[in-house]
């Protein structure tokens, strides 16, 4: 953990003109980190931009119902954030993940400060502000805006909400605490909607992301006495559903549902031929070290990487260090 709280703090109070970034395919908790962190530093009366390098995933703009957030992908250049004094990275701690914010961010590297739970890391910065034992970073938000001495509001409290329960699953993750619970509260009392929250994220499915599931479910397959399940989506997967490529989010914990599932493996095809995996684990096998060695990262119990094709061969790599794993911690 790298937990400075004067310097950060002090950092804070001095930057006036700062973006905020995050990692590509964002989440909930990246992109709900980004308008909680928005909205505290605006109430200290900065001039805060939200620029990712792709758009916001259209099952998630919900979360931004003021359209703050902008991208690469849209109208925004990189020498429109020339004025910015002060560059926060959060929720990942990666260049790869970056996207093409990454080149943004090398050419302020200076001025770049990263705000984040993962465990992994590159040399993003030189100023870096990381609680790995925290559930999400909305959750370190939080705890910045408290400090900061920001009352919360509606606008502060949802997204943040939206990023601490997705990223502990609900609440049901081990990461969750019994502060998890007593934030949670605190956000609700300021206004999130647990409610409307879960109807948005989770009762928004269209057919073809229905039929997607049903298809991804249907060609999983177990090893290990039914202990470690994968499953795969290739790009013909999706085309012939009519799918969008937002509609792979979260299927790999729907795998950890199959009754005495330990590891869950998901293999998904990228158009541009690489290979998005994503792993988890509720036993001892490390999630971030599996990624790790495919130069990804992210927590023991949840963690992503980004594998080049071609795709039947990513795949058996993958699971050769799946297996490898498993027996090392049996």
């Amino acid at each position: 953990m790298r937990l400075d709280w004067a310097s950060l703090l002090e950092l804070l109070r001095q930057s006036e003109r700062v973006v905020l970034t995050s990692h590509v395919r964002p989440d909930c908790d990246a992109l709900g980190s980004e308008l909680g962190m928005a909205g505290i530093l605006e109430a200290l009366g900065k001039d805060v931009r939200i620029v990712n390098a792709q758009a916001t995933p259209a099952n998630l703009k919900w979360i931004d119902p003021r359209g703050k957030i902008e991208s690469l992908a849209e109208k925004v250049r990189p020498a429109d954030l020339a004025d910015r004094d002060l560059f926060i990275v959060l929720d990942t701690s990666a260049w790869a993940q970056l996207g093409a914010m990454g080149d943004v961010a090398k050419s302020m590297r200076e001025k770049v400060l990263v705000i984040d739970h993962h465990v992994s890391e590159d040399d993003l910065s030189d100023r870096w502000f990381k609680d790995t034992s925290a559930e999400a970073t909305a959750r370190i938000v939080y705890e910045i805006g408290l400090r900061l001495k920001v009352p919360l509001t509606e606008a502060i409290a949802t997204p943040l909400y939206a990023g601490l329960s997705t990223d502990t699953g609900g609440f049901r993750f081990p990461s969750a605490s019994g502060e998890s619970f007593r934030v949670a509260a605190r956000l609700v009392d300021a206004g999130a909607s647990p409610t409307a929250i879960y109807r948005e994220l989770f009762e928004q499915d269209s057919l073809a992301r229905l039929n997607l599931v049903g298809r991804t479910l249907a060609g999983a397959a177990t090893s290990h006495d039914g202990k470690v399940i994968l499953s795969t989506v290739r790009q013909s997967d999706i085309k012939e559903v009519k799918a969008l490529p937002s509609d792979t989010e979260d299927l790999v914990n729907l795998t950890l549902a199959v009754k005495g599932t330990e590891v869950a493996v998901i293999c998904i095809e990228q158009p541009d031929g690489r290979i998005k995996v994503s792993f988890r684990s509720r036993g001892p096998v490390d999630c971030n070290a599996l990624a790790a060695r495919f130069g990804g990262g992210g927590h023991k119990a949840a963690a992503g990487a980004i594998v080049d094709g071609p795709f039947d061969a990513a795949r058996d790599r993958i699971m050769a260090a799946v297996d490898e794993a498993w027996k090392a911690a049996a």
